[in-house]
């Protein structure tokens, strides 16, 4: 967001945000109108997801809100105290609720600051936020880690009959660590046995000597807990092995995919959301979303999207606008017709879609069958 700042004094700050969110009642509280904060990374590592992320939300306020939603957006610039900075001035501003931030490390600085505030946050991206450690103003939106690995390991397993695979993962990032622990659990919930662990340390190992140390042993799959940011590098490294591979939802980027050309192909990772799904609402957002962009959605645009969606079925059920009342009121939503498909929380804050299982062919993530 391009706006003049002002340096505030940390415990001016801070009385600021108490401030906004006891008042958000009255300052924004009627019924029909409502102030929504997206923080996506505009820069940084993460771009290549809050870029579209934040596209996909200016998109749905544009053709669904009618003028009941004022959007202020805010780039966390990737980095978990710059996130925490735009979530401070996210509430200070007013935001009844939020949108973000894009990476689960990064949302998992700042979400403490929603959370004390009692301002509801949508984790539009955060797929491997541990979102009860934060509190119970977390909602998701992306499926969770644990939902997408779980679906392409099992899709791994009986589609192509794996039974062992190699972990490759990042023990510095918050991200991989996570990841990999969905993709252990996935494997022993499917019988495949994992093998070795190779651990990638940025500036310490090669991408070379890690791809080459997991297919040494010729595994039946290659697991990939990793981020974006290397993700094209391993899928070149390992271009000519013949095992499975399977990426985390770091490997789920039109960016990714692009940069590693024909060495993405079999690639098999799931995601919140695939551009063929076939859902009437998904096909107009692709066309609406194609004509604004020049070019085609990602799920992350999706996720976007489906979040001002969700929004708006809350603010239907809310007595007013307030933070207090549309916390209460996304546990009444229902299922509600999303792009991502029929859209419902369960107990514990998680959308109940199905993940969309994909394998990369000619440089496009199609459905599997």
């Amino acid at each position: 967001m391009s706006r003049f700042r002002v340096v505030i004094p940390a415990l001016a700050l801070t009385l600021a945000v108490v401030a906004a969110a006891c008042s958000s009642s009255s300052a924004s509280g009627t019924k029909g109108f409502m102030d929504v904060a997206s923080i996506a990374s505009s820069t940084g590592s993460a771009a290549a997801y809050g870029v579209t992320q934040q596209n996909g939300t200016k998109l749905a306020v544009s053709e669904l809100a009618d003028g009941s939603i004022n959007l202020r957006t805010y780039d966390d610039r990737s980095d978990p105290q710059a996130g925490t900075d735009a979530m401070k001035m996210a509430i200070a501003e007013g935001a009844s609720i939020v949108l973000g931030p894009t990476l689960s490390p990064v949302a998992l600085a700042a979400d403490p600051i929603a959370q004390s505030a009692g301002v509801p946050v949508l984790g539009v991206t955060n797929a491997v936020l541990d979102m009860a450690s934060i509190g119970n103003v977390v909602w998701r939106v992306s499926l969770s880690e644990n939902a997408m690995v779980s679906a392409s390991v099992k899709f791994a397993a009986t589609k192509k009959s794996v039974k062992n695979a190699v972990l490759i993962w990042e023990p510095a990032d918050g991200y991989s660590t996570g990841s990999a622990e969905s993709f252990r659990a996935a494997a022993k919930a499917n019988g495949i046995s994992i093998t070795s662990e190779q651990k990638y340390v940025e500036g310490s190992t090669s991408v070379g000597s890690i791809a080459a140390a997991a297919t040494a042993s010729s595994p039946d799959a290659i697991f990939f807990a990793l981020r974006s940011a290397v993700a094209d590098d391993f899928l070149v490294a390992t271009a000519s092995s013949k095992a499975v591979r399977v990426g985390g939802n770091g490997f789920n980027s039109a960016a990714v995919i692009s940069s590693s050309g024909a060495a993405a192909d079999g690639l098999i990772v799931s995601g919140s959301w695939n551009i063929n799904v076939a859902n009437s609402l998904s096909k107009k957002f692709v066309d609406s979303y194609t004509k604004a962009n020049n070019a085609a959605p990602d799920s992350f645009a999706a996720q976007g999207y489906a979040a001002i969606e969700v929004v708006l079925a809350a603010m239907k059920k809310a007595k007013t606008t307030s933070s207090a009342d549309i916390q209460v009121a996304l546990s009444k939503i229902g299922t509600v017709q999303t792009v991502l498909g029929p859209f419902a929380y369960d107990a514990n804050h998680e959308p109940t879609y199905p993940a969309a299982v994909q394998i990369v062919q000619g440089g496009a993530f199609t459905l599997a069958s």
